[in-house]
């Protein structure tokens, strides 16, 4: 993955500055970060959870399985580097950095734990919780591990990865609301629907506002289209080739409508970001080339 440090864009309107000041407030970043880790923790016992406890679920599956919960941990995680990056001083992200990975190494001891029975439990609760901490533990090394670089490619997944499965989850509630008004003659408003609708716009506003605080490079922007690319195939996927790990859809949603939207959304998403990292890469240049440009004229005289 790209290890260039993603720098901070440069001319934002007054209006994001606004916001990233108060993100960095200590007790807002705090709520945030709370809000992140409460959702990880939720929908990987839950909404993903039973999954994650079958026995016949791989190992290698793990990552792309649950999709909005992870993607709001990261999303977290990858803010407090951003702020940490723009406002803290040298002393304070060593600290950070140290606390990350070992929070991470910790985390990696107790899903072995889970995973190799040391802890009571039957074996189904033992192997979610495995794969709970596992994911937990991977995520804070990695940001661990990158939190001085902030690589590039590492924040276009996670910000990526947020509106698209922010937009994901609010399109399959959006069609459930409608499929409920055309069986029953209303909208079918259950706390669980309007709270993850909710929860999951909040997702998406998160991946936007992670964007603003770097600059796109071509590079970044295909990892993310690479990946979403592999999650989209381990999603949907043919079974018969251990594939089709996508989430729980209630029976009332069409499947095709549920997968086409959501491959539509990577590609769009991923071009989109391409496109903007390339007209940026060009403006960045301009200035350069016009230098050098004058340097010769110079030379030549």
């Amino acid at each position: 993955m790209h290890t260039q440090p993603a720098g901070p864009p440069t001319g934002q309107p007054e209006l994001i500055l606004r916001v990233q000041r108060v993100v960095a407030l200590p007790q807002v970043l705090v709520l945030i970060l709370a809000l992140d880790a409460l959702g990880y923790f939720a929908g990987m016992t839950g909404w993903y959870g039973p999954v994650l406890r079958q026995p016949t679920t791989p190992v290698w599956a793990w990552p792309f399985i649950p999709d909005c919960p992870l993607f709001g941990l990261l999303g977290g995680l990858a803010l407090l580097m951003m702020v940490a990056q723009r406002n803290w001083p040298a002393a304070h992200k060593r600290i950070a950095e140290r606390w990350l990975v070992g929070g991470g190494g910790a985390a990696l001891l107790v899903a072995l734990a889970y995973g190799m029975a040391w802890l009571p439990g039957d074996a189904e609760s033992l192997r979610g919780m495995a794969a709970l901490y596992a994911l937990l533990g991977a995520a804070l090394l990695i940001f661990g591990l990158g939190f001085r670089r902030c690589p590039n490619g590492l924040l276009c997944v996670v910000a990526a990865g947020q509106i698209k499965y922010g937009i994901w989850t609010i399109t399959a509630w959006l069609l459930f609301w409608r499929n409920t008004a055309a069986l029953y003659g209303a909208p079918l408003f259950t706390a669980e629907s309007i709270l993850m609708t909710a929860a999951h716009v909040g997702l998406a506003v998160q991946g936007l506002l992670l964007f603003t605080y770097f600059v796109l490079q071509v590079r970044g922007a295909l990892v993310a289209l690479g990946w979403f690319a592999l999650s989209d195939m381990v999603d949907y996927g043919p079974v018969a080739w251990g594939l089709g790990w996508h989430p729980a859809v209630p029976p009332i949603l069409p499947l095709h409508f549920i997968r086409n939207s959501t491959i539509v959304v990577t590609w769009l998403l991923g071009l989109g970001m391409v496109v903007v990292a390339r007209r940026v890469r060009t403006a960045e240049a301009g200035p350069v080339l016009a230098a050098a440009a004058r340097r010769q004229s110079t030379a030549a005289d």
